[in-house]
């Protein structure tokens, strides 16, 4: 089931900029990574629920190359990012926020361009994430827990009350349109025959990420039954 189909309404306005970087910065006597926005980049502010199915196809494939531990980790988040905006955890519970001028990103208020996320937090999110789907699909070796998330609404006063949701960050969103992506009848979450890439597309019959993809593995199959 998609999204559109679940919260017909669901409108959530979240801000992602235009460049990100990772910086180190001292807090209780260790050295954390976090991934911030690069100062002076152009902010943009869109409604992530739109194509929230498509934001979990590139989560999902995000987390699978986090899960092959190459170099280019940083700017695989930082592309993330920079397409969708940092996760914003913190923001159902309630963020605690700092005045300091040493206060740390994630402690700074969401949204602006001085809050910044840990990246061992922001990396281990898609890859539990990927390791839930793996479950999903019969796949994976590492036992997972269960995905959890806050939905708060409110109900409006009057003779035809309107449920409002109220989601407010980008991991609620993500975790949302996962949860309602991997229980649907149909699977529109795939995985690519050819390039093991994640992907997004509900016709039933669709076993590539790409054209491309699906006549390199067409020639290569072609070419094993020559020999």
């Amino acid at each position: 089931m998609e999204m559109k189909a679940m919260f017909s309404d669901l409108t959530v306005l979240w801000k992602r900029w235009s460049e990100y970087r990772v910086v180190e910065q001292a807090f209780n006597r260790r050295i954390f990574r976090y991934l911030v926005p690069v100062p002076g980049a152009t902010e943009v502010t869109y409604n992530c629920a739109e194509h929230a199915e498509q934001m979990v196809a590139d989560a999902l494939e995000l987390g699978r190359q986090l899960n092959m531990e190459g170099t280019d980790q940083d700017r695989l988040c930082a592309d993330f990012a920079v397409r969708y905006g940092l996760l914003g955890p913190d923001v159902e519970l309630g963020q605690a926020i700092g005045e300091e001028p040493d206060t740390p990103p994630p402690f700074r208020p969401v949204g602006t361009i001085e809050y910044g996320e840990d990246m061992d937090s922001f990396q281990k999110e898609f890859k539990h994430l990927y390791q839930h789907f793996l479950h999903a699909n019969g796949e994976g070796e590492t036992p997972v827990g269960e995905l959890t998330g806050l939905l708060p609404y409110r109900l409006t006063a009057g003779r035809t009350p309107q449920l409002i949701w109220e989601i407010k960050s980008l991991e609620s969103v993500l975790r949302l349109t996962y949860a309602a992506l991997i229980t649907a009848p149909s699977r529109s979450l795939k995985i690519c025959k050819n390039c093991g890439r994640v992907y997004y597309n509900p016709r039933a019959k669709s076993e590539f990420c790409s054209t491309r993809c699906r006549n390199y593995y067409n020639v290569k199959m072609y070419r094993e039954r020559e020999r």
